[in-house]
């Protein structure tokens, strides 16, 4: 009994077998038909089929002659934004796309992953955001709350990221700016530009030795460490008058004992006061 297999049409010399085995009769149906031919006579080989060779590919033959061109790789959008429009965090570009305020050949696309070509026109018609990034506003308002004086001091800021307190630190005043931080390529490009700022990247903070000058001021934005690690390290920088603002963040604070983290749940700490009185202490 026959078997039917829908399958291309490819022509070569060895297309048909010799006594004893099988071999591909080309249907008109473009069916291939499997037999088995060992009561058959051997097949007559015809000369147009012995002169077959090997399939190429239509595309690649016609671009080798330059008959077209094959299209370009597309990107994401959030990619062709950060690499277009660096002065912008990835946060900030990645809101505006899902506001739709990011227009691409004139036609609004709200989702990030969307492929576009390098040739597409992209625009941001969006207000122009006071820092980097939303860490500024942050330390803006305990600025403004604790009354901290920026103008003409020498800071470090650590836990830089993509520089929104150093921007901050900046506008307010600061001479210059030591940004030190554990990453590396997610400064912004007016930060990472700006004659004000000394970038150290792939540094830690807890192993930082010195700097080429002592700072008036230091502002903390740790993840995944205690403060109380680090405070070693960023006093040897201090002066003796120097001021410190930090973010205290609970989850980082306590002990591994103290989460109260049950099997399936999210990250959920639990904490109380107590549990990191050592940082308050610091204030």
């Amino acid at each position: 009994m026959a078997q039917y297999l829908k399958l291309p049409i490819i022509f070569s010399r060895s297309a048909f077998s010799t006594k004893n085995s099988s071999f591909l009769f080309l249907s008109k149906s473009y069916h291939c038909h499997h037999y088995f031919t060992s009561n058959l006579p051997p097949v007559r080989r015809f000369k147009s089929e012995m002169q077959c060779g090997p399939v190429r590919s239509f595309a690649a033959a016609s671009a080798k002659a330059g008959k077209f061109q094959l299209p370009k790789k597309k990107r994401r959008l959030d990619e062709i934004c950060l690499e277009r429009f660096q002065q912008y965090s990835r946060t900030f570009i990645q809101s505006w796309i899902l506001q739709g305020k990011v227009f691409v050949d004139g036609k609004v696309v709200n989702k990030a992953g969307t492929p576009v070509s390098e040739k597409s026109v992209v625009e941001i018609i969006a207000e122009v955001p006071k820092y980097v990034c939303r860490a500024g506003y942050k330390l803006e308002a305990a600025i403004e709350q604790l009354d901290v004086d920026v103008a003409g001091k020498v800071a470090l800021d650590s836990g830089l990221s993509t520089g929104g307190f150093t921007d901050c630190l900046l506008q307010n005043g600061a001479s210059f700016v030591y940004g030190v931080d554990v990453g590396y390529g997610q400064v912004a490009d007016k930060i990472r530009r700006d004659e004000r700022v000394c970038v150290i990247e792939r540094t830690n903070l807890r192993y930082l030795s010195e700097l080429p000058q002592k700072v008036d001021l230091v502002t903390l934005d740790l993840s995944f460490i205690s403060i109380l690690l680090v405070m070693p390290a960023v006093v040897n920088v201090m002066k003796e008058e120097a001021t410190l603002v930090t973010l205290v963040k609970p989850q980082f604070e306590a002990r591994r004992s103290q989460n109260h983290v049950q099997k399936g749940e999210k990250f959920r700490p639990w904490l109380k006061i107590s549990d990191f009185s050592q940082a308050r202490a610091l204030a």
